[in-house]
Formats: C-alpha cells, sequence, structure tokens
C-alpha cells in the first residue's frame, strides 16, 4: 500500500472528510475529535513502533544470556577488589582458558571487557530476531501507513466513515494478519481495495437523492419490489455492527494509538 495515494472520494469522505453532505450520518457523531488531533501521532508512530520493538528483542535477549553466562554475571556484580586472585575465563585466549587476575584493576578491567561482550551478544541476538519477523514487522508498518494515508478510515474520529469501514474489512478479511486472535494487519497491499470502495460508495451517495425521489406515475399503485439483498462481500446493516467495527477498532489500537470510541 506504500504508493498509493488515497481518492478524495467526493461524498465518501476523502482525506479531509467534511461533517455534512451525503453520508455524514454514517460518520461518527460530534462529540468525537477532530482527525487532526491524531495526525502527529500517526507521524512518529512508525519510529516509535520500531524503537519498542527493538528494546523488547533485547530485552528478551538479555534474559537468555543471564542464564547462559550466569558466572559472568555474578562477577559483574562484585567489586573489583573482590575479584583479586580469582581465576576467571580468559577473554582473549581459546574456548576453555583461564587466567588470574592479578590485581583490581586487572579485574576492573576484565568487567569493562565482558560488558562489552555481553551488550554485542544482546544487540546480535536482537537483530537476528528483528530479521527473522522481518515479514509481520513490515505489515506493521504498512497498518500504521494505512490510517496515515487514509483518514477517514481512523476511528474516533469526526471524519470516520463508518460504512467505509465496515465494507473495507468485510472485503480485506481473507488477507488478515491476526496474532494471538488480534488483528495487526493484511498481507497484501489494501490501498487499491480502500479507493476502488470509496469511489463506489461516494457514486451510491451522490445518487441516493434521486433514487429517494417519487416513482412516475406509470409506476404507482404497482406492488413495491422486495429490497435487494446486500452485495456478495458487503455485510448488511445487522451484520456489520459488531464483529467487523471491533476488529477495525482493536487494529487502530494495537499500533498504540488512542483507544477512541467509535
Amino acid at each position: 500500500m506504500g504508493d498509493a495515494a488515497p481518492a478524495d472520494g467526493g461524498g465518501a469522505g476523502g482525506a479531509e472528510g467534511a461533517d455534512d453532505g451525503p453520508g455524514a450520518g454514517d460518520r461518527a457523531p460530534a462529540w468525537t475529535v477532530d482527525v487532526a488531533t491524531v495526525t502527529p501521532d500517526l507521524g512518529g508512530l512508525s519510529q516509535k513502533f520500531e524503537e519498542n520493538v527493538t528494546a523488547a528483542f533485547q530485552q528478551q535477549a538479555l534474559q537468555g544470556i543471564q542464564t547462559e553466562y550466569k558466572p559472568y554475571f555474578d562477577a559483574l556484580s562484585q567489586h573489583p577488589r573482590m575479584l583479586v586472585g580469582r581465576e576467571v575465563p580468559a577473554l582473549n585466549g581459546e574456548d576453555g582458558a583461564m587466567e588470574t587476575l592479578r590485581d583490581a584493576d586487572d579485574a576492573r578491567e576484565w568487567q569493562e571487557a565482558v560488558k562489552q561482550l555481553l551488550t554485542d551478544e544482546v544487540r546480535e541476538r536482537a537483530t537476528v530476531s528483528m530479521e527473522s519477523n522481518a515479514d509481520i514487522l513490515s505489515t506493521v508498518h504498512q497498518s500504521i501507513e494505512l490510517f496515515a494515508m487514509n483518514k477517514d478510515l481512523v476511528p474516533g474520529t469526526r471524519q470516520f466513515d463508518r460504512v467505509l469501514a465496515d465494507r473495507f474489512a468485510a472485503m480485506a478479511s481473507p488477507y488478515e494478519l491476526r496474532i494471538e486472535g488480534k488483528l495487526h494487519g493484511y498481507t497484501i497491499p489494501v490501498q487499491p481495495i480502500i479507493d476502488q470502495l470509496r469511489a463506489q460508495l461516494g457514486r451510491e451517495r451522490a445518487a441516493a437523492p434521486a433514487a429517494a425521489a417519487a416513482p412516475p406515475a406509470a409506476q404507482r399503485g404497482r406492488p413495491r419490489k422486495a429490497a435487494d439483498p446486500p452485495q456478495a462481500g458487503i455485510p448488511s446493516k445487522a451484520g456489520s455492527a459488531g464483529g467487523e467495527e471491533e476488529d477495525f477498532s482493536t487494529l487502530f489500537g494495537t499500533l498504540g494509538l488512542p483507544n477512541f470510541r467509535i
């Protein structure tokens, strides 16, 4: 969804969606916030997300090496003078080689070298974890970009277009990426789907006033035709009042943004 620009969408709630006009009743009520108050959060969210994930992987790696290299951490916790005369692993020698710490300065230098080696190990393990989860991380970044590019899909704002969000959630459901049951994003670029649905919804709303006009005289008195069933892939009003809205709001909250009501 990287370089596709969001369509303006006429009455469908474009990037700067107004509060009135066709379809405005399908958007969030007036007590919600303006999307401009959320935009700054969206701007720095990708960087914050990357920093948080890196810190989490580093903490995970640290816990691992604290168990694997416990004797080193025990030695680091002691004052250098308490290590004088102790035999410790030689850091520049072969595996299994040992050396005796001669004095406090020697012990202090050994501790500093151990700290550096353990820090490098933590960073290396965290980098490996980041690389092994690159696909998931990329999907979350794309989800952040989705909200930044489509302000009418940001829950809890006056510009939020509920109908567009419901239709998108239903059509994109086969491509959801869920972790422990929570929606984290989509496995394909979904911006073309959003643009198509926004344009379709704009045409429907533009045609709504004409459809609401009185029927021609020739048709008066005829039995009313049953309402058309919902289109394939688009939930009916009753069917869209639960899961899709909740899932879309869950995605918004999962990315670390305020948990606004919708």
